[in-house]
């Protein structure tokens, strides 16, 4: 029963952290009277910043019975505007419908088929135009209504109470985007503002030091006499009059919620480290009744990935000295990123938490000395083979569901690599993945092919193998590391990775997965086989031989 609960093997209390990075910046300020920000001489020059993320705040506007958002559907936020807006396109149909009706009854056989082609062909411009409706209201809302829209909920609010009731889904529900934007809250005569912005920020500092937001763009000069460069991170540009009447810009950027100066192209080439982890458990304990306790106190399962890049292991994944260090050392990296692929149950092959749990239960524990797993008892004493009770059956929506979440990290690695005008071309990226991070690196390798140079990449027990087949550009690389579950040199059944079955990545050649070793049977079972704890081993591979993980 014990090992029912091996799988939650790792310490993950969820720090408080920010990222620098994220498609949207959030951020505050208040203003005075004649418009000018509050506590500009400050050291953030009066702005705070909330935090950075991949959505948009929409507000639901709850006290607007047009504009408040009912609920969230096929990706709409729906009113009582698109609902009328519907209502009026049908209304208008079942009126023409009616009269093309009534000139069929009174038309002779020929003008009566003309009648029903021109029905048919009416059906088609009905879906149409009620796509074509909703899409326009949808449009209006996002783009001009709550482009900049007052929060009329908060009046008089401080910032503190803002910033708490932002992820109050009362008020607000997220809206994912990909391109790099800011959303704005603005205090001014004590009613809040909120405004979606472009990546650049221009301010305007006077003589006096009162400072003034001006407008937002896309791009950028580097300098006075350079041209317009698109911005690639949230940037905040002030102006200031110089004596002359020329105007000199200071450039910022975002480092851990304050403004540092933005120095632009450093493009010395660098070896990059990515560590991509897998699913993060609720409980660590090997106890079942504390792990039980543990579930009961925190849920079932912890949130799925905000798909951010952070510069350090914030959930304490992966084990620092006998693994990160090593590859540090080994592939002579300059600075190692973590990528958190973590998702529910339902996204694997298991399909749900608890169907993972009935099939751990029943699994034979490691035999001892002789195998005698071939067979299982399961419930009514039937008995079967053991290789049928592991999870096998690749679930394609859950993988694609992880590998479109990497894409949006793919996007925000690429925004980290990129500050300061750095060439991402010029770097050389080695990644590790772990389980569920398989699924979500290929989703990352994707937005980064052509814009980096990949190095290596080493998959650690991936969960759902068969998922996805390799791209070509990827397969030289890769080196796959587990169990084996089925050739010649599989393991036996009570040695199977049951957390993740190992078979052999899709479009991978043989000669590029390796194998626990057998002689680690204190490392294998259905839970130890994958935790990334045990695989230390592939250290010991030495250099020259197939499997070494290391500059050659």
């Amino acid at each position: 029963m014990k090992n029912l609960f091996f799988i939650l093997f790792f310490l993950l209390n969820c720090p408080s952290f920010f990222a620098d990075n994220g498609r949207v910046v959030h951020i505050a300020w208040a203003q005075n009277k004649d418009g000018s920000i509050q506590n500009a001489s400050l050291p953030n020059h009066g702005l705070q910043v909330f935090e950075q993320r991949n959505q948009f705040l929409n507000y639901k506007d709850p006290n607007n019975p047009l504009f408040k958002i009912r609920y969230s559907w096929l990706g709409i936020d729906w009113t009582i505007v698109h609902l009328l807006a519907l209502l009026f396109t049908i209304t208008l149909q079942i009126l023409t419908f009616k009269r093309i009706n009534r000139r069929m009854t009174q038309s002779r056989f020929f003008k009566r088929w003309s009648f029903r082609l021109l029905k048919l062909f009416l059906w088609f411009a009905v879906f149409a135009g009620n796509a074509g409706a909703i899409w326009a209201i949808d449009f209006y809302n996002t783009q001009i209504h709550f482009r900049y829209h007052q929060l009329s909920d908060f009046q008089h609010a401080s910032m503190a109470t803002l910033e708490k009731q932002r992820h109050n889904r009362t008020y607000f529900i997220s809206k994912e985007t990909n391109r790099i934007s800011h959303q704005l809250y603005i205090k001014s005569k004590h009613k809040w503002h909120t405004q979606r912005a472009l990546p650049v920020l221009h301010f305007q500092l006077k003589k006096n030091g009162k400072l003034y937001f001006k407008y937002d763009k896309r791009y950028f000069k580097p300098h006075p006499d350079s041209s317009r460069v698109l911005a690639s991170s949230q940037l905040f540009v002030f102006h200031r009059q110089q004596a002359n009447g020329k105007d000199s810009a200071l450039i910022y950027q975002l480092e851990n919620k304050q403004l540092v100066a933005f120095e632009f192209k450093k493009d010395r080439p660098k070896r990059l480290l990515l560590m991509v982890n897998g699913y993060r458990p609720i409980s660590t304990s090997q106890d079942p009744e504390k792990a039980l306790q543990a579930i009961n106190d925190k849920g079932l399962e912890r949130p799925r990935s905000k798909n951010l890049i952070f510069g350090t292991d914030l959930f304490h994944y992966w084990p620092q000295q006998n693994f990160i260090a090593v590859l540090e050392n080994r592939l002579a990296t300059e600075r190692t990123f973590f990528a958190d692929g973590h998702h529910s149950v339902r996204t694997s092959n298991h399909r749900s938490l608890l169907q993972f749990i009935s099939g751990a239960s029943l699994y034979p524990n490691p035999c001892r000395a002789t195998h005698t797993c071939s067979t299982t008892k399961i419930a009514n004493q039937q008995e079967v083979r053991t290789y049928q009770l592991l999870a096998t059956k690749s679930n394609k929506e859950g993988f694609t569901q992880r590998y479109r979440a990497g894409k949006q990290a793919g996007r925000n690695l690429l925004q980290e690599l990129k500050k300061n005008g750095n060439d991402t071309q010029n770097d050389t990226l080695y990644v590790v993945s772990h389980s569920m991070g398989h699924a979500y690196f290929l989703g990352i390798a994707s937005v980064l092919k052509g814009k980096i140079q990949l190095g290596a990449y080493f998959a650690f027990a991936p969960e759902n193998p068969k998922g996805k087949t390799l791209p070509a550009h990827l397969k030289p690389l890769v080196k796959q590391y587990g169990t084996k579950l089925y050739g010649p040199q599989r393991h036996a059944p009570c040695q199977q990775d049951g957390v993740a079955p190992q078979w052999r990545i899709s479009g991978l050649p043989p000669e590029q997965q390796f194998s626990f070793p057998k002689a680690l049977r204190a490392r294998l079972g259905y839970f130890s086989s994958h935790y990334i704890g045990y695989y230390t081993w592939v250290f010991e591979i030495p250099r020259g031989k197939p499997g070494y993980i290391g500059l050659l």
